[in-house]
């Protein structure tokens, strides 16, 4: 019998890819930019008709003041801009939205949206659930550890369970990070050890499987069969010593202390919130009736 099944949304990615695909001149009643916020809402209508979820939950990065990461390592995401004004707002509107449409959300002012899923996907496998974590992230694959987990990126319709993971990735779910600290992470400005990308990295994790291990077969390293064995050993060596931090950077965290005991269960519709958020956006009768109507052919088959 399949397990009971979690889906957790890493959000930041397709409010962002809402940003920049969907029309500027989708705007607010106040003429404030709202594409991301009516991409998103449309990302989620479309997840939510394919799988009908009984149990969901959104991930949001928020402003972090005392960022986990950047205490740790303060150049962590320095290559970023910050985020116009005008998209803080939709990520705003964007929690709205789920809270009008009764999808539990949350944020922290020190872990990241990963943290979260990573916590949720912990908590909930505990308790007997399958995990879908849904994100183009790499990163996230860390999290599929059950035989019935999925990393699914929504855009490409591309789910991966651990083997699958591990075939596309070049290792286990379990590694992903160890992968990432060796290889570096240009997007959250992590470096690597130079000269070693993911093939590299792989390769030495199937051999050696973990940073540790690694570092304490740098010898051995040099011998493997590959093209460059010998340099790439010296450059591990050499850098050896950015590796603890490294792992400590792309390992998400799964104990995470959240706000409320954490009830992902889709929810009824506010519609006094509902109502006043599609005021504010200007929603079209159309838009407004696609979404209310989905929301009712929820609560049946939830009922059901």
């Amino acid at each position: 019998m399949a397990l009971p099944r979690v889906y957790l949304i890493d959000s930041s990615i397709y409010i962002f890819r809402a940003w920049h695909i969907f029309d500027e001149s989708i705007v607010s009643a106040e003429g404030f930019p709202a594409n991301a916020v009516f991409g998103f809402g449309d990302f989620l209508y479309q997840l939510i008709r394919s799988v009908k979820p009984e149990n969901i939950a959104c991930a949001f990065d928020v402003s972090q003041t005392n960022s986990y990461r950047k205490e740790l390592y303060p150049e962590y995401k320095a290559n970023r801009d910050p985020a116009p004004e005008e998209l803080k707002r939709q990520f705003a509107w964007c929690r709205q939205y789920c809270n009008a449409i009764g999808i539990a959300n949350y944020g922290h002012e020190r872990f990241e949206a990963d943290d979260i899923i990573g916590t949720l996907a912990s908590r909930f496998r505990s308790l007997g659930y399958a995990i879908t974590v849904i994100s183009a992230d790499k990163d996230l694959a860390q999290l599929i550890l059950g035989p019935e987990d999925r990393w699914w990126d929504f855009a490409k319709n591309q789910q991966l369970d651990p083997k699958g993971v591990e075939q596309h990735f070049g290792v286990a779910p379990s590694l992903i990070a160890d992968m990432l600290a060796l290889s570096g992470d240009k997007i959250d400005n992590i470096p690597g050890i130079p000269g070693v990308g993911y093939t590299t990295a792989a390769r030495i994790l199937r051999k050696y499987p973990s940073v540790e291990a690694i570092t304490a077969n740098i010898d051995n390293i040099s011998k493997m069969k590959f093209r460059g064995a010998a340099r790439v050993a010296a450059l591990v060596d050499k850098n050896r010593e950015i590796l603890p931090l490294n792992k400590q950077l792309t390992t998400i965290y799964t104990d995470l202390t959240l706000d409320s005991k954490p009830d992902i269960r889709l929810g009824t519709l506010d519609s006094e919130r509902w109502i006043a958020l599609c005021s504010e956006l200007a929603l079209s009768e159309a838009q407004k009736q696609r979404w209310y109507r989905l929301h009712e052919d929820l609560k049946s088959h939830v009922a059901k």
